[in-house]
C-alpha cells in the first residue's frame, strides 16, 4: 500500500472537525476533507504541469496548516516529496536541489529570492516555481501562485503496489560534509505511522503542537500520519517561538508536543500553569540528559511523561520509552517492534554485556533505501550484514538504551575519552547558562586534546570563566573540565536542534603551537618510529637465525644492511627533533601567556630527547 491511501483509509465520523490548526489564529484551520479535497486538487495539478512518476518537487517553507497536504500531494501525484530548510542560503539550497534533482520548486515569499538564485544555479525554469501564499498575499510579478495548481479540478493518487518504492527524499548528515539525500520508501512511513497509532490508547483525548520542522522525520509521523488517521487536532506554529508556545499550550490545554533539547530548556523558564495540560512531550533530534528532563518535571504535571526518542534519518523512529514506569536515568527508551539495535566495538566484535560502550548499529525492515545517487556514501553507511552504521556510541543496560555521543564527536583528554554532550548537560543545569556547546581544541601542554565550551549567558549575567570552570568543578571528574569557555550569542544548531560542531571550530582563529604541543607531537611520531623499528628488528632476527641455519648467506648479509640502515634512521631522529624544538624559541608563546592556570606536567621539553637518547642506547648495546 502507499502511504496517501494508508492515510486516508479509516472513514472518519466527523470530516469536517478542524484538524490542522493555526497557532496564531485558530479560526484558520482545515478538516479532513479539506485535506483530502487539496491533495486531490495538488495531484491533478502537479500532473497537469507535467510531474510525472519518479519526478521530485520540493517545499521550501516554514511550517503551516497546508504543509501536510503539500507532503501527501506531492507524494500521491507519483513525485517524491522533498522539504528544504527555510533558513538555508542560495549555495546551500541550490546542494540540496542537485542531489535530490528537483524539477518543481514550492517557496515562500519569504524565501522566494534565495530559491530563485539557487534555481537559476541549478538551471530550474521560473516556470516550474510556485509561490506559496498560504493567506493569499500578493504575489509579485512576475512569479506564479500555487493557487494555479488548485485549479485543474479533483484526480485519484497515484496507487502503489510495491511498498519499497521511493516516496520522498530526505536530507541528511549534515553535520559532517555536505548533506546526502536519504530515499525513503513508503513501508517505511507507514511502519512509522503505525507506531504512532499504537502510542494512542483508545479513551485518551490527545491535541498536539507541532514547532519542529516538518521536513524531517521525527515529525513526519506524528504530523502527517496521526492527526488524520486518528482525527485528533495538530496545533501548527511557522517556527518555535518561546512566548507563543507556552500560549498555546495554556489556552488550548494541549495534552502533547514534539520538542527537541533546546525547546525542553526553553520550557523549563515557563510557569508550572502554562504546562500543566501537557501529559506527553517527546524529545528527538539529539539527547535529552536526566538532569535536563528534572528541571522541566518540576514544572509539569505528576501524570507527564517526558519520552526521549532516539532514531536517524535513515531508519527514522528505533527507539523510544514504551514502559509505563517513569524513566529516572536518561534512557533513550527500548527499541521499537520490529527494530533492533546492537553494539559494536572497535574491532568490530559484537558486543553482549550489559553496560559496555560501543558505537550503536540499527536493523529493521523499513530502511532507507539508500542515498540518492550515491553509492559510496550507501556502501558505507550499511554493514556487510545491512546493518545501519549510526556512528552513535551507547549501551545498554536491562533492556533500556543510552546514547552517550557521536563517535567523531568525542574528545580525547590524557588517554580519556570525553563526551560533549554530557558537559553540555552540566553546563545547562547552570541558572544562568541559556545554551552551550562543547568541542575538543588542542591541550595547551601539547598532550592530545582539551574540551572547549561556548556558553550562551542569560541577559544581564556577569558569569566569568572561573565561574563556569568551578560550577562544572563540583559536577565532573577533573579531566571533563573545560580549558577554555568563550560567551557567545548563540549555539550554532541545525533544524533539529543538534549542535554543529564544525561551525564552533570554524569561529575559532588557528591554534598556535607552542613549545610543549610540537615537543609532544615529535616526540609521538618518533615513538611511532621507534615501536616500528621493533618490530621490524624482531622479524629481521627471526629472519636471520632462520638464514644462518641453512639459507644463502647473501640474503642474510641482506638483511644485516637493511639493519643497519634502519639504526641511521634512529640516529637522525634525535637531530629533528632538537631542530623543531628550537624553532618554538623564537615564538611568543600567546596562548601560554594569555593563560595562568597552572600547567599540567605531561612531558618536558627535555623528556623526549632524553627518553629517546636512552632507548636508542638501549637498543645499540642489545643489537652490538
Amino acid at each position: 500500500m502507499d502511504v496517501v491511501s494508508w492515510t486516508f483509509e479509516i472513514e472518519q465520523h466527523d470530516l469536517d472537525k478542524p484538524i490542522y490548526i493555526d497557532c496564531s489564529n485558530a479560526t484558520r484551520n482545515i478538516s479532513a476533507r479539506q485535506a483530502r479535497k487539496l491533495v486531490r486538487e495538488l495531484v491533478s495539478g502537479l500532473q497537469h504541469h507535467g510531474v510525472e512518476k519518479g519526478d521530485c518537487v520540493c517545499v521550501i517553507s516554514f511550517n503551516d496548516i497546508d504543509y501536510t497536504s503539500l507532503y501527501l500531494g506531492i507524494i500521491g501525484s507519483g513525485a517524491c516529496f522533498t522539504g528544504a530548510n527555510p533558513g538555508y542560503t542560495a549555495r546551500e539550497l541550490a546542494h540540496h536541489v542537485r542531489i535530490t534533482g528537483a524539477k518543481i520548486l514550492l517557496t515562500e515569499l519569504k524565501t522566494l529570492p534565495v530559491t530563485l538564485e539557487a534555481a537559476a544555479e541549478c538551471g530550474v525554469s521560473p516556470s516550474n516555481i510556485f509561490v506559496l501564499n498560504y493567506q493569499d498575499e500578493p504575489v509579485p510579478s512576475p512569479h506564479q501562485s500555487w493557487n494555479i495548481l488548485l485549479t485543474h479540478g479533483e484526480k485519484d493518487w497515484v496507487t502503489i503496489t510495491d511498498p519499497n518504492t521511493a516516496a520522498a527524499f530526505v536530507s541528511t548528515s549534515g553535520t559532517s560534509g555536505l548533506p546526502k539525500a536519504a530515499v525513503i520508501p513508503h513501508s517505511y512511513l507507514i511502519s512509522q505511522g503505525e507506531f504512532q497509532e499504537t502510542m494512542i490508547r483508545e479513551t485518551e483525548k490527545i491535541s498536539t503542537l507541532i514547532a519542529v520542522p516538518p521536513f524531517h522525520v521525527f515529525t513526519m509521523p506524528v504530523q502527517h500520519a496521526l492527526p488524520l488517521r486518528t482525527n485528533t487536532p495538530a496545533y501548527i506554529m511557522p517556527r518555535f517561538s518561546e512566548s507563543e508556545f507556552a500560549h498555546t499550550l495554556h489556552q488550548h490545554q494541549i495534552t502533547q508536543t514534539v520538542v527537541v533539547p533546546p525547546i525542553l530548556m526553553a520550557l523549563t523558564k515557563r510557569s508550572s500553569e502554562e504546562l500543566a495540560s501537557l501529559r506527553k512531550i517527546f524529545v528527538g533530534g539529539s539527547v535529552a540528559t536526566h538532569g535536563m528532563q528534572q528541571q522541566l518535571y518540576e514544572k509539569l504535571s505528576p501524570e507527564a511523561r517526558i519520552v526521549q526518542v532516539y532514531g536517524m534519518t535513515e531508519v527514522g523512529w528505533a527507539t523510544t520509552w514504551t514502559k509505563d514506569a517513569k524513566d529516572e536515568t536518561g534512557s533513550v527508551g527500548q527499541a521499537l517492534p520490529g527494530t533492533r539495535l546492537r553494539l559494536v566495538s572497535t574491532s568490530g566484535e559484537i558486543i553482549f554485556k550489559d553496560s559496555v560502550t560501543g558505537e550503536v548499529q540499527i536493523h529493521s525492515p523499513t530502511l532507507m533505501k539508500g542515498y540518492l545517487n550515491n553509492t559510496l556514501a550507501t556502501t558505507e553507511a550499511f554493514t556487510a550484514d545491512h546493518w545501519v552504521r549510526t556512528g552513535d556510541i551507547g549501551y545498554v543496560k536491562d533492556g533500556n538504551w543510552y546514547i552517550i555521543d557521536r563517535t567523531k564527536d568525542l574528545i580525547k583528554v590524557r588517554g580519556w575519552q570525553v563526551s560533549p554532550a554530557e558537559i553540555e548537560a552540566a553546563l545547562l543545569e547552570h541558572p544562568d547558562i541559556i545554551d552551550a556547546g562543547v568541542i575538543g581544541i588542542p591541550a595547551a601542554d601539547g598532550c592530545g586534546q582539551a574540551p572547549a565550551a561556548f556558553v550562551k549567558r542569560k541577559e544581564g549575567s556577569v558569569l566569568e570563566m572561573e565561574g563556569v570552570r568551578a560550577f562544572l568543578g563540583e559536577r565532573l571528574a577533573r579531566y571533563k573540565n573545560v580549558e577554555n569557555v568563550e560567551f557567545v550569542d548563540s549555539i550554532p544548531r541545525n533544524p533539529t536542534g543538534k549542535i554543529l560542531r564544525r561551525v564552533l571550530r570554524d569561529t575559532r582563529g588557528p591554534d598556535v603551537p607552542t613549545k610543549d604541543m610540537l615537543a609532544a607531537q615529535q616526540y609521538s611520531a618518533e615513538l611511532k618510529k621507534l615501536e616500528a623499528y621493533g618490530r621490524s628488528r624482531t622479524s629481521m632476527s627471526l629472519d636471520l637465525e632462520r638464514k644462518r641455519a641453512g639459507s644463502d648467506a647473501s640474503d642474510a648479509s641482506a638483511q644485516e644492511d637493511r639493519l643497519k640502515r634502519s639504526m641511521e634512521q634512529i640516529e637522525t631522529s634525535e637531530d629533528r627533533l632538537k631542530q623543531s624544538i628550537e624553532q618554538t624559541d623564537t615564538n611568543d608563546e600567546p596562548s601560554i601567556k594569555k593563560s595562568n592556570k597552572r600547567k599540567r606536567n605531561c612531558c618536558t621539553l627535555e623528556a623526549p630527547l632524553e627518553y629517546l637518547r636512552k632507548l636508542r642506547c638501549g637498543i645499540r648495546g642489545r643489537a652490538g
